[in-house]
């Protein structure tokens, strides 16, 4: 199993996120959706969504989740308007229009940890608070990452996962042609935004102060791929920013361990963010 057990009461709680699409500026994008309460986007990280996303269901007990899939990732198409992470980030403040939605709570994990950076230090005008979720975007001298593009298949998983969840976490990929394309569409996509330079705009330290907007750090405590001192960073740049860790757990707590993540993100913005 992926992460823990949940309770029998927790698990009917628990909503799929529904498909849809959205067009934005005739770039169609595939939005998976569902719950109740205020807005929560997530962002995903370099290896896109396949639907198998406990964490994601888990927050449907409390907030009206949105997931969308980033331009070239999974179902959504690739736009040549769209070349970088800071391009991303002006077409999610559009897509945030199309949907008319306002006061959203944005959760980014890995590259959408980085994608929500360069979103806020733009405009937060229609974010209310900000998780970062072993996030990539920022460089840290003398600390270097794991490059999630040249290793192996293997020690991938080893990277990605604290225990041996990754085996299920990739038979998922492997169900069906189909899903095998996208998770090769998938890595070329995360390569393409973050291939030069790996994982990071060098010059987004310098804007971290214009977050203005309740900030949470959610690092698991055996990531592998983005070191804890990037944590550090990120909490010393963001004014007011707070730092949590997920126990027996990398760099994918959504999948891995889903009831603290949920439960991290939900406690808060419950305490902070309201």
């Amino acid at each position: 199993m992926l992460g823990a057990e949940w309770p029998a009461k927790t698990r009917q709680r628990e909503k799929p996120l529904q498909h849809s699409e959205i067009d934005v500026r005739g770039c169609k994008i595939n939005v998976r959706r569902g719950g109740k309460g205020e807005p929560l986007l997530f962002l995903h990280g370099a290896q896109g969504l396949n639907g198998h996303e406990p964490g994601l269901e888990a927050l449907t007990a409390d907030f009206d989740v949105i997931a969308p899939d980033h331009p070239g990732f999974g179902k959504s198409d690739l736009t040549s308007a769209v070349e970088d992470v800071g391009d991303l980030a002006l077409f999610y403040l559009d897509l945030l229009e199309a949907m008319e939605l306002r006061c959203v709570h944005v959760v980014g994990q890995c590259i959408g940890g980085w994608l929500a950076l360069e979103i806020a230090i733009r405009n937060t005008e229609r974010i209310k608070s900000l998780i970062l979720v072993n996030s990539a975007g920022i460089r840290v001298k003398g600390v270097p990452r794991v490059d999630m593009f040249v290793c192996s298949e293997d020690d991938l998983l080893k990277f990605l996962f604290a225990a041996k969840g990754g085996t299920e976490w990739l038979q998922s990929w492997r169900a069906s042609p189909d899903m095998e394309d996208i998770y090769d569409r998938n890595r070329a996509a995360a390569a393409r935004y973050s291939w030069a330079p790996r994982l990071c705009n060098p010059k987004l330290d310098r804007w971290l102060h214009r977050i203005d907007v309740p900030t949470h750090i959610v690092w698991g405590n055996e990531e592998r791929i983005i070191p804890r001192e990037y944590a550090t960073a990120l909490k010393d740049g963001i004014a007011g920013a707070t730092l949590a860790t997920i126990s027996e757990c990398a760099h994918m707590p959504h999948i891995e361990q889903p009831r603290a993540f949920a439960g991290e993100i939900t406690k808060f913005i419950r305490s902070a963010a309201r």
